[in-house]
């Protein structure tokens, strides 16, 4: 009898052994929890910035191709920077005599951008930060003169497509205003080609063009002809400049405004 009670009870404390072990394993092949990797924002490609002022200082438009490498990115060289989104005003038109090229870097969704360029007070330097929601960018700046307000920022889309609009020049105004077609093809480099035929001017008839995208705004150049243009979004159309070089051929020393619409903005 008491063997017998012996060996129940051996049984019984290897049935419980073997229940600890089981519930051990079963324990052990839960996964410890994890922490969410935060994901950094992406800057990169063509842009938009618009920095409204809370001084009474108006808005600045700036124009940029940004290029991101890890937490880091920068602008291009040929960025433009228009207070009031006014060719007249333009900064960095010039290039590569004026260069401005704005840098920042991401953590995370937050986002710090610096710029530096000249103005009529001086150098301003104007510093951003905010968060990206998406391709979107917004926040506050404050800059070296003391002024401070929001700014946004929102991605812009290829150049690629068909123009028409009319242009006049400022020096020797015409009775009759010119008409311009460009056509314009935009690679993954932000580099633009294309033509564009003008009808009702005395001295061209026809542009070849190379040139930039920055942003939503673009630079073109005919080397032949030596004219230039320079032109950026206002609405749904693009107010350009035009100037032909005191050595052109044709042409020579002129110089105007003008507005081409795209027309065909869901096409590309």
């Amino acid at each position: 009898m008491q063997r017998m009670r012996q060996n129940t009870m051996l049984a019984a404390v290897v049935l419980m052994s073997v229940a600890v072990a089981f519930a051990g394993c079963g324990g052990g092949s839960q996964a410890p929890p994890t922490t969410p990797v935060t994901q950094n924002a992406s800057v990169t490609g063509q842009y938009n910035l618009v920095l409204t002022s809370t001084n009474g200082k108006g808005t600045t438009n700036i124009y940029t191709d940004f290029t991101q490498s890890g937490t880091t990115f920068t602008g291009a060289a040929s960025t433009l920077v228009c207070p009031s989104n006014d060719l007249s005003q333009c900064k960095g038109d010039d290039a590569p005599v004026i260069s401005i090229a704005p840098s920042g870097t991401v953590s995370g969704a937050n986002v710090t951008m610096m710029i530096s360029f000249p103005s009529t007070a001086g150098a301003d330097t104007v510093t951003m930060v905010g968060p990206a929601t998406g391709t979107n960018l917004a926040g506050t700046y404050t800059d070296s003169q003391g002024d401070a307000g929001t700014w946004t920022a929102s991605a812009a889309s290829s150049l690629s497509g068909d123009y028409s609009g009319t242009f006049n020049s400022t020096s020797n105004p015409l009775p009759i205003t010119p008409t311009i077609l460009i056509t314009l093809a935009q690679d993954a480099s932000f580099n633009l080609t294309g033509k564009a035929t003008i009808m009702n001017s005395p001295c061209i008839s026809s542009l070849t063009l190379s040139g930039q995208a920055i942003g939503e705004a673009f630079r073109l150049t005919d080397a032949a002809s030596k004219a230039s243009i320079v032109a950026l979004p206002t609405g749904n159309r693009f107010t350009f400049s035009y100037n032909f070089e005191p050595i052109a051929a044709n042409c020579a020393g002129d110089f105007g405004r003008g507005v081409v619409t795209n027309q065909c903005p869901w096409c590309y």
